[in-house]
């Protein structure tokens, strides 16, 4: 698993690379604690992930409500066929936003904002 991070209009993006399964959320455990310290919207980038097990949906849902408890929220951007099928029949897709892709997110924001 591979895991890129980068910041867009104050919001902050978890790109992955590879299955977000169990042994891949016991190896970010750390990444994952250090994330729901964050103050911005986290957004995952899942367009190079072809398959996700209950630990990593577990794993998402209590990165949201961790984030949602602070006022930020936590987006999905570019579900495959196996991670959309399984948030669409957990109904996950209908409480955390998911979105074709990250430009489709982009286009949601009212204003893009330069990083410093």
């Amino acid at each position: 698993m591979l895991i890129e991070t980068y910041t867009l209009n104050n919001d902050f993006f978890i790109k992955l690379h590879g299955d977000f399964d169990a042994d891949t959320v016991n190896i970010m455990k750390y990444e994952i604690e250090t994330y729901s310290k964050l103050n911005t919207n986290i957004i995952f980038d899942f367009e190079q992930v072809p398959f996700i097990d209950s630990s990593g949906i577990g794993a998402i849902i209590l990165l949201d409500k961790r984030m949602v408890a602070k006022g930020f929220s936590v987006s999905v951007v570019g579900l495959t066929q196996q991670p959309l099928e399984l948030f669409q029949m957990l109904f996950i897709d209908k409480k955390i936003n998911c979105y074709p892709s990250v430009n489709c997110y982009i286009e949601t924001l009212p204003t893009l904002q330069v990083a410093s």
